[in-house]
């Protein structure tokens, strides 16, 4: 199945440029057929209208991919841009005017955008024989899901709240969902934004899953203090595609570290609000047991590491994931809740992984929305 991006971004590197997204959407609108607003379309769409606060500034609707494009105005909830969504709707759509389908928010890592799961991750070839209805929204380049608590006057950049707040009931507004069968999913940054956002909204979603994700950012250990200072820095990333409207370090949750904010993010200190969740966490090593430990017990190693980063910078990164997830794993098991963990040896920080991991998710995940 053919898709309408051949210029795609790749996944969350730690720094990239992209192309800008005026380039990407015009590509998109040369290639996929256009429908204008209210036509209606083969899948049985419909039309559309401003809801949750968001106004529509344009869309797209590619039939050849059961998915609509949107970029919206949120009314100043974000102003470093205009942020897209996407809605992929089931191939019984248009056959089952009268049903409602669950929903599965799939969220993009750091550096990604909107339609990366589509472009990348074989959306809706995977969803192909399932009854939900996808939504991909953007989350800004260095979010982590949070709203930006400190951003420069002008840059404000509230992405939990666009996407709980104002995304969610435009999509309800808009499509034919049930709003209380949902779940929430993501890889890298996004799996971060699935874990935190499903434990700290406990009531909206019923599944909550991480590829690759990290899941502490707390002081308890080295791998911890590396996703802190990671989500301290990430805000500066929105350079790369908005220089003109980046915040600076520190924007999250301040430049000296809120930490009643932090630990209300944290999925590791949050452990009991996934209690009766289904929960699925999946990781690589990345080739590598323990970086950072092998660091520490070889200094020299540190060179040769920094000399080739371009090839290893990926290995690191799931290495550091990859413990933070397992520690998880271990709190939940001490609080009797239920989970899927698993790390895949030789598995690394790229698609081929987080492909994989959609793909042996949604089986379970829909039967827990389809219950």
């Amino acid at each position: 199945m053919s898709q309408h991006v051949s210029d795609s971004p790749a996944g969350p590197r730690l720094a990239r440029v992209s192309p800008s997204r005026r380039s990407l959407l015009l590509g998109a609108a040369a290639v996929a057929p256009l429908v204008a607003l209210g036509a209606g379309t083969a899948h049985g769409m419909g039309e559309f209208h401003d809801a949750g606060g968001l106004r529509m500034v344009d869309h797209w609707v590619h039939d050849e991919i059961r998915s609509v494009d949107f970029r919206v105005d949120t009314g100043g909830m974000v102003k470093t841009f205009d942020p897209s969504l996407r809605v992929t709707v089931p191939p019984s759509y248009a056959e089952k005017p009268d049903a409602r389908y669950p929903v599965l928010v799939l969220l993009h890592g750091r550096g990604g955008f909107y339609q990366d799961w589509t472009n990348q991750g074989n959306v809706v070839e995977q969803t192909e024989e399932h009854e939900v209805i996808v939504v991909s929204p953007d989350g800004g380049a260095g979010s982590f899901y949070s709203n930006a608590n400190f951003p420069i006057l002008g840059r404000e950049a509230a992405w939990e709240s666009f996407i709980m707040e104002q995304m969610l009931p435009f999509v309800h507004a808009n499509f034919r969902t049930d709003p209380e069968r949902m779940a929430i999913g993501g890889l890298s940054m996004g799996g971060w934004g699935a874990l935190s956002l499903g434990q700290r909204y406990w009531g909206h979603f019923r599944s909550v899953s991480s590829y690759s994700g990290p899941a502490d950012c707390s002081n308890r250990s080295d791998h911890a203090r590396l996703v802190r200072a990671t989500i301290w820095i990430c805000p500066v990333f929105d350079k790369d595609k908005y220089p003109l409207t980046a915040n600076l370090p520190g924007a999250t949750w301040g430049t000296d570290w809120d930490r009643r904010l932090a630990t209300s993010y944290n999925p590791s200190e949050n452990i009991d609000r996934f209690r009766d969740k289904r929960v699925f966490l999946r990781t690589g090593d990345g080739g590598w047991d323990d970086v950072l430990g092998a660091i520490k017990e070889r200094p020299d190693l540190l060179g040769t590491f920094l000399a080739e980063l371009d090839e290893h910078g990926m290995d690191f990164i799931e290495s550091v994931v990859h413990h933070t997830q397992e520690d998880f794993s271990a709190e939940l098991t001490s609080a009797g809740i239920e989970h899927d963990y698993e790390l895949i040896p030789g598995a690394t920080h790229d698609w081929d992984l987080w492909k994989a991991n959609l793909a042996e998710d949604l089986p379970g995940m829909m039967k827990v929305l389809s219950s």
